[in-house]
């Protein structure tokens, strides 16, 4: 089901109106960008190093004077400036550098511009940095210069898991389990309080967008708008401090419009790529079809890459928010759309091998074909309460509505996140639904859900700055941070685990390995609905719960509280038959069980 663009499209500008920054947004955008025309001779200079003492691991920086002719600076085809380094230990690698602008916090520039190059290095030594600049001209190159790298220990960037393809790991082969929530958008000092707030209840995730409408591109072709680059740099810092690792989403636009044609909501007029901005397209089908809109897409990417791709805080690249809701004359080809999708994520792996590649659908919208493809790392689902008479009757219990879903993306042999979820505050009968939920129990229950039905993290709500971070609720995150702390993801060969309840209103999901199972068990009715509309909850008593084709052994039993953190009760349990039976206590609203074999790890 697939939920309908306008009503999707009214998600995004409640967030607008409701942040108070429309008419910031709106006089932003529509700020002229400088001119960056050149017509000098090829030459690259004074390459220096930045960084004042290089670690491994961290960001190491370096700029270069490079002079030439072309028209925008944006354009490989016109200027290309590219840096290859070489470690300490021999090896060698390419990466491009990108044309960069200073700013200050109030937005103002002095307008001083040049080429910079950063990387992580993860080696100790010296490394040799040379840089070559090409353009129609010919090639040039600025001399190499060296510098010591200092030893630093670090889990490095993310990736699949080797050993367990469900789920994520670092370089190093530490496990990731993603919490956290959509952060898409807002000014550095509402990121500083969220990511601070976040971090201190163990979230590890979020979501940065960095197309519409907040993009490099939303200015005439050939314009890059470099003071939203560096509002970015600074996001991504804060990122790093933090330990937030984003999932960096690159565009948004759903229409493309000629001017003189009627607007439709997310067509932004200024759109490089219309053709009234000097670009080839007069409708979203050209943006995914042209050669030349392709070309301009990937220029994007290899800025993109070039001035982010070092950090070990970018989860992975996502190329598009919600592709499926794009105009349809362009969604609606399937095959068009995951062709691109292919040769983009094929382009963003050439140039970043360290990075994630992935997309994501409109709500509740399954394409088996997208989540086949290799180059999407992992898969996504998208859902709310309200977009479809279906999501409206499933999601007043979030949680059944995501395992809904999920089952949807869990057979890929990949990871899969519930990426989007909540409830549209903006209906006739939604409106003061957020009110009567003040504890977040819709919230909750999607956090735990996904993470015992096998999901690479917790469902990631959309809505944090109008309802996580006014009613404070940062503190949903702290039990699941505290519940999976150490658990071993990768290696446990988790499955989902055959669970029986001997009452039909716990609902008992769970994830079974060789030496450890993780449950989760939810009074049914106890769902954000209820809360909302005043509904006796009565809760679950004298209940016994069945996990079946559990490894022989003795297992300790640690019930967990989800609300506040911490154990409730230990006990001791033996396999019988293949099975353990555990007496659970009264549930009002929900608990976490973990057992681990003793003996056996």
């Amino acid at each position: 089901m697939i939920a309908p663009a306008r009503s999707q499209a009214v998600k995004f500008a409640v967030w607008i109106l409701a942040s108070g920054m429309g008419a910031a947004l709106t006089n932003d955008l529509r700020a002229a960008p400088l001119k960056w025309e050149r017509a000098d001779r090829l030459a690259a200079h004074n390459l220096k190093l930045l960084t004042p003492a290089p670690r491994c691991w961290r960001k190491t920086e370096l700029q270069v004077d490079v002079t030439g002719t072309y028209t925008t600076p944006f354009d490989p085809d016109q200027i290309a400036v590219d840096a290859e380094i070489r470690s300490a230990a021999g090896h060698t690698i390419r990466i491009p550098a990108f044309f960069y602008q200073e700013y200050a916090p109030n937005g103002e520039s002095p307008g001083t511009t040049a080429w910079r190059i950063r990387f992580t290095p993860e080696e100790a030594g010296t490394y040799a940095v040379e840089v070559r600049a090409r353009d129609r001209s010919g090639v040039v190159s600025s001399g190499p210069i060296s510098f010591p790298v200092t030893k630093e220990t670090d889990h490095g960037f993310l990736r699949v898991s080797k050993r367990d393809p469900h789920y994520f790991e670092f370089k190093d082969g530490t496990p990731y389990f993603a919490i956290g929530e959509s952060m898409v958008h807002g000014a550095l000092a509402d990121y500083s309080r969220w990511m601070t707030k976040l971090a201190a209840n163990g979230g590890n995730y979020g979501r940065l967008w960095m197309g519409y409408p907040e993009g490099l591109e939303i200015a005439p072709r050939g314009k890059y708008r470099l003071d939203i680059a560096w509002k970015f740099d600074k996001v991504l810092e804060l990122s790093e401090q933090h330990g937030i690792y984003q999932k960096i989403c690159i565009d948004y636009v759903r229409y493309i419009s000629p001017r003189g044609e009627r607007r439709k909501t997310f067509d932004p007029e200024d759109n490089a790529y219309s053709a009234s901005n000097g670009g080839p397209c007069r409708d979203m089908r050209d943006f995914f079809a042209l050669p030349e809109a392709r070309r301009m897409f990937k220029n994007r990417l290899r800025y993109i890459v070039a001035r982010w791709g070092y950090s070990t805080h970018v989860l992975a690249w996502e190329l598009w928010n919600e592709i499926g809701s794009a105009d349809k004359k362009a969604s609606g080809d399937h095959a068009l759309i995951v062709d691109w999708n292919r040769e983009m994520c094929d382009y963003l792996q050439l140039l970043d091998p360290n990075h994630m590649t992935t997309n994501s659908l409109s709500s509740t919208e399954v394409w088996p074909e997208m989540w086949k493809l290799p180059e999407n790392e992992f898969a996504q689902m998208h859902g709310y309460y309200y977009f479809s008479g279906e999501m409206k009757r499933d999601a007043k219990d979030m949680a059944r509505f995501m395992i809904k879903w999920l089952a949807e993306i869990d057979h890929y042999n990949k990871p899969y996140l519930f990426a989007e979820f909540g409830i549209v505050p903006d209906k006739p009968d939604t409106r003061g639904l957020w009110d009567r939920d003040p504890e977040g129990v819709h919230m909750h229950n999607g956090l735990w859900a996904p993470l015992a039905d096998g999901a690479a993290g917790t469902g990631m709500l959309w809505w944090w700055f109008n309802y996580i971070d006014p009613k404070n609720l940062y503190f949903q995150f702290h039990p699941v941070a505290e519940f999976v702390k150490g658990i071993p993801w990768t290696t446990e060969n988790f499955k989902k685990a055959e669970v029986e309840s001997s009452d039909g209103n716990l609902r008992a999901l769970g994830l079974l390995g060789k030496n450890l199972a993780l449950l989760w068990l939810e009074n049914r009715r106890h769902t954000w609905w209820n809360v909302a509309q005043n509904n006796p909850i009565p809760p679950v008593k004298r209940t016994t719960v069945t996990v079946k084709g559990v490894p022989a052994g003795r297992y300790r039993v640690e019930f967990f509280d989800t609300w506040k953190g911490g154990v409730i009760s230990r006990t001791r349990l033996r396999v019988k038959n293949d099975e353990i039976r555990i007496a659970v206590p009264k549930i009002d609203r929900d608990i976490a069980v973990k057992l681990s074999r003793e003996g056996n790890r």
